[in-house]
């Protein structure tokens, strides 16, 4: 079968690999659309430790079963699911307490050396499946792991309805967060981003106001929006000291925070004004095996808009072309899906 195997740093390449059968408990998936991640490009830099090679990179993933390993028979060939892509072994202490995502044996599939989906097939767990309605594109399926991490961390927000709510940056954690806020019927939804054209996707996925931080006074606009109250909700989604700083510039007394980007280990953050204005700080990351259900549930249901987040699909053999632009010259894309349209 074809695949793209990760070589080394800048190394990406379109090969044949030989192809897997699956094993008892698995399933076949001929891989429908595979999304490029960010941690993804940040391997193919060599900058994370993160992607061992040769491997197979790709873990948000949906597809068709094609074949069934011995025992499985909760499905059957032809059905079109999306992919938990986290193999647990369900006897650990961590899978025993029903948090399989820290299972002490877990296996991700496109992380270190395990391989993942920018291939043509790939064998998983038949208990990583979840089934997708017709309605649902194998595109849209592949948001599903992307959309898992925002769901929960605007679930550690609490209730929203009523309340003014602000999301820093609108990368694909960003924009899937917004998706998840306006489903619990806030006030009011502000998107902040330096980007004017990712602010307009923000506009179509239904944010009420936009802030371009970069031509506009943040501060000004924020007060002027919420009539002087400020934010009760702030989601970061970048994980840089200037949108930490102000996320939390533009909380209300007693405001919450909700921390999901990731990007920079250490951050300057204004401790005064966390402690004197009361202010807290919830950090938020990965899911749980039950929040991906849940996400693939609400798609199901057509209760998330996500398709305007979608830049591009490609096929497998622009892989490495389309790393290589996501490294260095990205544009205004924000998720590019592999399909094998």
């Amino acid at each position: 079968m074809k695949a793209v195997v990760y070589e080394g740093p800048n190394q990406m390449v379109y090969k044949d690999v030989p192809a897997a059968s699956p094993k008892a408990g698995e399933v076949k998936l001929r891989v429908k659309a595979c999304g490029i991640c960010g941690s993804d490009v940040h391997g193919f830099l060599g900058l994370t430790g993160r992607r061992i090679e040769p491997m197979i990179m790709g873990h948000e993933f949906a597809g068709e079963i094609t074949a069934l390993g011995e025992g499985v028979t909760e499905y059957e060939t032809g059905s079109r699911v999306a992919v938990y892509p986290v193999a647990f072994c369900g006897h650990c202490d961590m899978c025993k307490k029903g948090d399989v995502h820290l299972c002490l044996n877990k296996r991700a599939f496109g992380v270190l050396e395990v391989d993942g989906a920018f291939a043509e097939y790939i064998c998983v767990p038949a208990k990583c499946c979840f089934p997708i309605e017709d309605h649902v594109s194998h595109t849209i399926g592949s948001l599903m792991e992307p959309l898992a991490v925002a769901y929960r961390g605007v679930a550690h927000a609490g209730d929203l309805e009523g309340k003014n709510v602000l999301v820093v940056g609108t990368g694909t954690i960003g924009l899937l967060a917004l998706a998840c806020v306006k489903m619990k019927n806030p006030a009011k939804i502000i998107v902040s981003d330096l980007n004017d054209s990712r602010l307009e996707v923000a506009k179509n996925m239904g944010c009420h106001v936009v802030i371009n931080p970069g031509r506009e006074d943040f501060k000004e606009r924020i007060l002027e929006e919420t009539h002087e109250h400020g934010i009760d909700v702030a989601i970061e989604a970048v994980g840089a000291a200037p949108t930490v700083q102000q996320a939390m510039s533009s909380l209300c007394f007693a405001g919450t925070a909700v921390w999901i980007g990731n990007s920079k280990k250490m951050i300057d953050i204004n401790m005064q004004e966390i402690v004197t204005r009361e202010l807290s700080v919830q950090g938020s990351f990965l899911y749980g095996y039950e929040e991906f259900r849940q996400v693939v549930s609400l798609l199901n249901e057509r209760k998330l808009n996500v398709e305007p987040l979608i830049s591009k699909e490609i096929t497998l053999e622009q892989v490495p072309e389309y790393f290589e632009k996501l490294a260095h010259t990205p544009g205004n894309l924000i998720k590019v899906v592999v399909t094998d349209k």
